[in-house]
C-alpha cells in the first residue's frame, strides 16, 4: 500500500475515486501516442507534396503530450493541425477514414488504434488493478473516465469492467454533450453518476488536461500518476501530489499552496534566527516588483542607491543571485553589482563573479522560433495602442499593462496563436505579462538548484532564501517549499506555494536589512 496516497485519503475524507483509462489503468497510452503519430506523419507528407512544403513531424515528446493527449479525438486533430498552421473542413462522424476532414483523420487515426490493440492487447498497470481492488474493500467507490469511445471494450479485453462502479467515456460525452479535457464536464459528470460532491473524490490522471480539469473542477484531491518523466509538469500545473507507484511510497513532492493573505509576514519576530538555525543562507531575489517596484515601462524600473548598497553588503557576507526574467545583461546593468549572480530569461542564461558564465537549461534550440515569432507578434500587435513587445534572449514578452481594457483579450488571442505555430514554445503567465519561453522543463526554480550545486552549497549547511513576486516565481517557491525560506512579495492572482509574505519592495529592503543584520552581528 502507498501509505502516502492512503493517508492523504483519509486526511481528505475521500469516498470516491475516478481514475483516467490511458496510462493510469491501462498501457494503451503509447498505442494511442504510436496510432497519432502513424496517421499524422503520413499526412503530412501526403500535404507537403501537395503545397510544396516540407512539415514538421508529429514529436511524442512535445505535440502529442501538449496538444493531443487526454483530449477529445477531434479536438486532438483541431489541436496539432493548427501548429502546422493547417485548416480543415469538419467533416461528420460518418467520414470515411483518411478523409482529408477533421473527423475523417480522427476516425484514421481510431482504426491504426485498434488494429494495434488486435496486435497486442491493452496491457493493464498490475499496481493499480491490485490497489483498485483494496479499495473497493475498503467501500471507496469507483469510476473510469476517458475521452476514448473504445473505453469499454478496452476495459472488456482487459478482464476489468468490473472495477468500476461508473464509466463516463467518448461515447457517453457525445451522448451529453460534455465538452472535453481540460474542460472538468466529464469529471463532474462521474461524481454526479456515483452521487457525490467533488468535495469527496479524488481525480487520479497522468495527462496535463486531466489534472487540470481535476483542478477547474474543485475536487478534493488530484493526483498526478507519473508514468514517465513528467512529475514537475504534473506538479506545476496543478496536481496536489504525484505518485509514481499505487502499491510502494515512491512519491514526488507535494506542494502546498495558499491564499497570499493567509501567510505570515517574513519580518515576524525571530523567523531568521529559528528557520535558519546555524546554517548560511543562500539568498535568491526576483528583480521587477521585488527589489524595485512594478512600473509601467520596464526601463524605468531602477534600483535605489539603499537597495544596491544592501544587496552589496549582504553578497560580502553571503551567496546573493538575482534570478529575473529579464536578459541578464540587462538585469545585470541594472544592478551594478560584481559580487552578485545572475540568472536571466527565467534561468536559462547565469554568470557571476570571476568570469563565471553559463546556459544550463539547454534554450539555444528554440531561438529561430524565438525570431520568428517577435517579427509576427510586432506586425500583428503594433496596430493596439498600448502593447509592449520585448525581446529577450530566450523569451518574448508581451506586455499588456497600458492597454484598454477592451482590447487586452485580442492581444491574448493573437499572442496564443502565435505560440501555437511554435512546438519549440510554450506560454510563461506574469503580472499584467505574457511570455513565449522554450517548451523546456527549465524554471526559476531549477536555476536555483542549479545555482546551489555549482556553488557546492551543501544543504546541510546552506539554507536557500528565495524571494519573488511573480507567478514565474511559484517554480522556485514549490521547488524549495520544503528545503528553504520562500517568500512572495505582494500578491498574483493564484494561491502560492511560499510559505511567508512581504507586502511590498520596502518591505523587502527592511526585511534584507534584518537578514543582514543577523548575519553580521549573529553569524
Amino acid at each position: 500500500m502507498n501509505k502516502i496516497l492512503e493517508n492523504a485519503l483519509n486526511r481528505k475524507s475521500i469516498k470516491a475515486l475516478i481514475l483516467d483509462l490511458d496510462g493510469v489503468v491501462t498501457q494503451t497510452a503509447k498505442l494511442h501516442a504510436n496510432a497519432w503519430k502513424h496517421m499524422f506523419d503520413d499526412y503530412l507528407l501526403q500535404r507537403g507534396k501537395q503545397d510544396k512544403k516540407e512539415y514538421e513531424p508529429l514529436s511524442i515528446p512535445l505535440d502529442y503530450r501538449q496538444y493531443i493527449d487526454g483530449i477529445p479525438r477531434y479536438d486532438g486533430v483541431r489541436n496539432f493541425l493548427k501548429t502546422r498552421s493547417i485548416s480543415l473542413p469538419e467533416g461528420s462522424p460518418q467520414d470515411e477514414p483518411g478523409k482529408e476532414t477533421v473527423a475523417g483523420l480522427g476516425n484514421l487515426k481510431n482504426q491504426y488504434f485498434l488494429e494495434l490493440v488486435k496486435q497486442g492487447g491493452a496491457e493493464v498497470y498490475t499496481d493499480t488493478i491490485s490497489w483498485l481492488e483494496q479499495q473497493r474493500r475498503l467501500g471507496r467507490q469507483t469510476a473510469i473516465i476517458s475521452a476514448s469511445k473504445n473505453c469499454q471494450a478496452i476495459l472488456r479485453g482487459a478482464g476489468i469492467e468490473n472495477l468500476f462502479d461508473v464509466r463516463v467515456d467518448g461515447v457517453v460525452a457525445e451522448e451529453l454533450g460534455l465538452k472535453g479535457k481540460p474542460d472538468p464536464a466529464i469529471f463532474l459528470e462521474a461524481a454526479r453518476k456515483l452521487r457525490v460532491l467533488p468535495q469527496q473524490a479524488a481525480i487520479f490522471e497522468d495527462a496535463l488536461a486531466g489534472v487540470k480539469a481535476g483542478k477547474a473542477g474543485n475536487f478534493a484531491l488530484v493526483v498526478g500518476v507519473n508514468r514517465g518523466n513528467a512529475a514537475n509538469t504534473l506538479l506545476h500545473n496543478g496536481a496536489d501530489l504525484v505518485i509514481s507507484n499505487f502499491t510502494d511510497n515512491r512519491m514526488e513532492t507535494t506542494i502546498h499552496r495558499t491564499e497570499a493573505q493567509e501567510l505570515p509576514s517574513a519580518l515576524e519576530n525571530n523567523l531568521l534566527k529559528e528557520k535558519l538555525n546555524g546554517k548560511q543562507p543562500a539568498v535568491f531575489l526576483d528583480y521587477d516588483g521585488c527589489l524595485t517596484p512594478i512600473v509601467k515601462d520596464p526601463d524605468q524600473a531602477i534600483l535605489s542607491d539603499e537597495m544596491r548598497n544592501v544587496l552589496r553588503q549582504l553578497a560580502d557576507v553571503c551567496k546573493v543571485a538575482i534570478v529575473s526574467g529579464r536578459d541578464r545583461q540587462n538585469v545585470k546593468q541594472l544592478v551594478q553589482l560584481d559580487n552578485v549572480y545572475f540568472a536571466g530569461s527565467h534561468g536559462f542564461d547565469i554568470s557571476g563573479p570571476g568570469g563565471m558564465h553559463t546556459e544550463p537549461g539547454g534554450a539555444s534550440a528554440a531561438l529561430p522560433a524565438l525570431d520568428a515569432s517577435a517579427k509576427v507578434l510586432r506586425e500583428k500587435l503594433q496596430s493596439i495602442k498600448g502593447t509592449l513587445v520585448e525581446r529577450k534572449r530566450y523569451a518574448i514578452a508581451v506586455h499588456y499593462r497600458n492597454v484598454a481594457d477592451e482590447n487586452v483579450e485580442q492581444v491574448k488571442q493573437i499572442t496564443e496563436e502565435v505560440i501555437a505555430q511554435h512546438p519549440e514554445l510554450k506560454k510563461g503567465l506574469g503580472k499584467m505579462v505574457i511570455e513565449l519561453k522554450p517548451n523546456l522543463d527549465w524554471h526559476k526554480g531549477k536555476a536555483v538548484l542549479w545555482l546551489m550545486e555549482a556553488l557546492e552549497l551543501n544543504e546541510q549547511v546552506t539554507m536557500p532564501l528565495y524571494i519573488g513576486d511573480d507567478i514565474t516565481d511559484e517554480d522556485a517557491f514549490a521547488t524549495l517549499q520544503d528545503r528553504g525560506i520562500t517568500i512572495l512579495v505582494g500578491e498574483h492572482d493564484e494561491k502560492t506555494a511560499a510559505t511567508y509574505r512581504l507586502k511590498d519592495v520596502d518591505e523587502v529592503k527592511q526585511f534584507l536589512d534584518q537578514l543582514l543584520h543577523t548575519l553580521t552581528y549573529h553569524g
